[in-house]
């Protein structure tokens, strides 16, 4: 599956999964993401599959103009349509949902949201290794004990925020250091103005995508994220665990988890002014208090979001959609 729209790939993704579907006969469905939901619950329908699971893991269109927004709504429409059943990620998704009509059916988010949870004992700030490989990180660098470190993770896409974040770190003190953490996403790329700044800015690292965060994570200070619109954005609760505080926009999934003043900022969307306050005002926090938010972080994490306890909540789930479809989940 290709992730923007191209009428010729999606047919054939659809005819593809409609082979799997015909061949595996499954009871359920479960989907996530847009694409991926389109596909799976048209050819869940057409092959009849008893339970069809669809999750909105963030929506589009509330930032789409024109066509393009009513062609996205028209596609999770017909999602919801072919759905058994819709999960929202989130209740600022849920939200978005019934206000937009997009469904009738019953929508309940699953515990406190989010669709994987985090495993604190894997993003931990203590765990073995990761405090050594952030000394190399900050090391290669070149990054001092003086400086303060600002870390983005997420695909360097234009609705992530770049524009913003970029251009309010510029007027930040020179102590200032931002990692960015992520690959160029082709399918919506950031201005090239804004990569020459990127690339030729002496305090922004950019370290391309990386399998383990952990240890960017770990060398940093503060977590930035100031996308336009998000689901239920992971790296939140991932740095949360790492006890990072973080400074996010006001907008679904991030107002979620950041309460401002116990874990956090949060700041208005496409706001540059904002964001710089927001981000200065990190910088002149005391080590104490600063600390003191990340130990909140990680204890909202681990009361929350833990995976573990996710997963039991899933299992739950899916025993309460089978007893409606006759017990077919054992």
């Amino acid at each position: 599956m290709k992730r923007g729209i191209d009428p010729f790939r999606d047919l054939r993704s659809l005819y593809s999964m409609i082979r799997v579907l015909l061949r595996t006969r499954p009871q359920v469905v479960h989907s996530y993401t847009p694409k991926a939901g389109l596909i799976a619950m048209v050819a869940s329908w057409i092959c009849r599959v008893p339970v069809r699971v669809h999750t909105f893991t963030g929506l589009i269109f509330p930032t789409a103009r024109g066509l393009m927004r009513w062609l996205l709504i028209f596609i999770d429409r017909l999602i919801c349509a072919c759905a058994t059943h819709v999960v929202p990620e989130g209740q600022g998704v849920r939200s978005d949902l019934s206000r937009f009509r997009i469904t009738r059916k019953p929508l309940a988010v699953i515990g406190y949201g989010n669709i994987a949870g985090v495993n604190t004992a894997h993003f931990d700030p203590m765990e073995l290794g990761v405090e050594q490989s952030a000394k190399v990180l900050r090391g290669n660098l070149g990054i001092g004990g003086a400086d303060f470190v600002f870390c983005f993770v997420g695909r360097l896409n234009k609705d992530k925020g770049l524009f913003e974040l970029i251009h309010s770190f510029k007027a930040l003190p020179s102590k200032a250091r931002l990692l960015l953490v992520g690959s160029v996403d082709q399918s919506a790329p950031i201005a090239d103005d804004l990569v020459d700044i990127i690339n030729s800015h002496g305090r922004i690292h950019s370290l391309g995508f990386l399998e383990d965060i952990r240890a960017a994570l770990r060398a940093s200070d503060t977590l930035v994220l100031p996308s336009y619109r998000e689901g239920f954005p992971n790296v939140i609760l991932q740095a949360g665990a790492m006890e990072l505080p973080v400074i996010a926009t006001n907008i679904n999934g991030c107002n979620e988890v950041v309460e401002p003043g116990l874990n956090g900022w949060l700041v208005p969307s496409r706001d540059v002014a904002g964001l710089r306050t927001a981000m200065g005002e990190a910088m002149q926090m005391s080590g104490v208090m600063l600390r003191g938010m990340g130990r909140q972080a990680r204890e909202r994490i681990r009361q929350r979001f833990e995976q573990r306890e996710h997963w039991e909540r899933m299992v739950q789930f899916y025993k309460e959609i089978s007893i409606t479809h006759g017990g077919i989940i054992r």
